[in-house]
């Protein structure tokens, strides 16, 4: 049934095509009544080559379930789209640290690390002392090692930044990692119950950190203290769940998601008051939602247009359920900053190859679109798989 209608098309398609060299006096006529038979037939049998009329079974999804599936993600097309317009202001504007910064950034979340690497030495080319630049030198140098091992020079930098801004939290984390990859935790301890007096408690970047004090309290055989770190017992009891690496080096990036406000445009601390949310997995998905991974906090505006989106928040290894507060820290771009909506669309997704692009086998959650008035903590239910 389906060749002896293509055929037919075709041929009449054919038909109404040379109908006016058919109709004409002329030496093409010959040749347009042989294209005629022609056509058609050289079509019909391109297709039966090359193509199959299986297509022809597939049902076309509902515009809302084409949507849900789409997920919003950002794709290589959108994060090449943002690349391309970043290195235009920069090619106007080459001396911009905001610019080069948030390039790397831009980058570092897909995970084009030498390309990273280039943008951030044209940041230490314009601020040579500033401690945010050197810690994401520090933390891209890391990215690109095999092992996640932090060399001499890269400690050397770590210490001088920290020097300049001893509160700095990202050096506070890496500095705890090169400890303990010298076999020094009690040292490792130091800097990071240090970072963990700075951090919002019971948040994902404290369960990070307490975690990695917990195993390195085990390692060096030191019993965990009676009060409470920072005088939050939701962080001091968090248990080591197992998924943490042995040694940290393979969490060395744990922290860099939650950017712990070390970018050098936002020191001043004029980030907005952010979106509270809970990431978690419902009962029914709890055992099927792989452990590890990245997860991924996407902040977009809202409509059905699938731009770039606004912020994103990168954590390594999340142990669900994590709470975080997504502000202007977690903006892309210094000139679309998520506190200029009134509301914003929000996803997670947990990705199993590290790409922020929905591949499949990842679980995410359904979008859901918040009011950044809105005081109440948004809970986000990962339980949708990508097929």
């Amino acid at each position: 049934m389906f060749w002896t209608i293509a055929a037919a098309v075709l041929f009449a398609a054919a038909l109404i095509t040379f109908s006016p060299l058919l109709r004409a006096r002329s030496m093409w006529k010959p040749l347009s009544l042989a294209m005629v038979f022609l056509v058609p037939a050289a079509t019909l049998w391109m297709y039966q080559q090359f193509g199959t009329p299986e297509a022809l079974k597939h049902t076309p999804q509902p515009p809302q379930q084409a949507a849900a599936n789409q997920g919003h993600s950002p794709d290589s097309a959108e994060m090449d789209g943002m690349i391309t317009s970043l290195r235009a202001r920069l090619d106007q504007n080459p001396d911009s640290l905001e610019g080069w910064m948030l390039l790397s950034r831009t980058f570092k979340a897909t995970q084009r690390f030498p390309e990273a690497l280039e943008a951030l030495e044209n940041a230490i080319r314009i601020a040579p002392d500033n401690p945010a630049v050197m810690v994401e030198w520090v933390e891209t140098q890391i990215f690109m090692t095999a092992d996640g091992r932090i060399t001499p020079e890269m400690t050397a930098t770590l210490e001088r930044a920290l020097a300049l801004q001893p509160s700095l939290q990202k050096a506070l984390w890496l500095m705890g990692i090169s400890a303990s990859q010298a076999g020094d935790d009690a040292r490792a301890i130091g800097y990071w119950e240090t970072l963990l007096e700075q951090v919002e408690p019971g948040s994902a970047v404290a369960q990070s950190v307490q975690s990695q004090i917990d195993l390195a309290r085990s390692r060096a055989g030191m019993a965990a203290p009676v009060a409470a770190v920072a005088g939050d017992s939701n962080v001091t009891d968090a248990p080591a769940t197992g998924n943490e690496a042995p040694n940290p080096a393979a969490a060395t990036v744990a922290m860099a998601g939650a950017e712990m406000a070390n970018d050098a445009a936002s020191q001043d601390g004029g980030a907005s008051q952010g979106i509270k949310l809970m990431v978690g997995a419902d009962a029914a998905s709890q055992s099927q939602v792989p452990t590890g991974g990245v997860l991924y906090i996407m902040v977009r505006s809202p409509g059905p247009a699938m731009g770039p989106p606004l912020g994103v928040r990168r954590i390594i290894n999340p142990q669900l359920p994590v709470t975080v507060t997504i502000n202007d820290q977690d903006s892309m771009m210094q000139d679309r900053l998520i506190s200029t909506e009134t509301e914003v669309q929000v996803q997670a997704r947990i990705s199993l190859t590290g790409s922020p692009g929905a591949k499949p086998g990842d679980w995410q959650s359904a979008v859901q679109l918040v009011a950044l008035d809105s005081a109440e903590t948004v809970e986000l239910l990962i339980n949708q798989k990508v097929e």
